[in-house]
């Protein structure tokens, strides 16, 4: 009796639990985070340290979510979130202070360029 009686208790459980999850899914597929790319040009790279200090300079600004630096071509390919922040603005805050480093923003070229 007692192991029926902790089966039904069990079922109950994961059924009250599954009830729950699909009332409290996350956010709908709508909503989701979107990602936006643009490439930046940083002079003063000179090795893949530098390369590193500049990915993790990035990474450290509010709507970065990735940053990958290549210290031969002094190019950087960043993935951020529109909603928090623009090219424009990446640009700005990596080059606040003293770092050594200095970005520029590769603006995609249009047919007319």
């Amino acid at each position: 009796m007692r192991k029926k009686l902790f089966f039904f208790a069990t079922a109950v459980a994961l059924a009250a639990s599954l009830s729950w999850a699909v009332q409290h899914q996350a956010e709908p597929a709508s909503t989701k985070l979107q990602i936006t790319q643009c490439a930046l040009k940083v002079s003063g790279m000179s090795c893949g340290g530098c390369a590193e200090a500049v990915q993790q300079r990035l990474l450290k600004l509010d709507g970065v979510k990735a940053a990958t630096a290549n210290h031969k071509t002094g190019e950087v390919q960043v993935e951020y979130d529109p909603k928090k922040t623009s090219p424009e603005k990446i640009v700005s805050a990596f080059n606040e202070g003293n770092s050594g480093f200095k970005a520029e923003w590769v603006k995609p070229k249009t047919k007319r360029d």
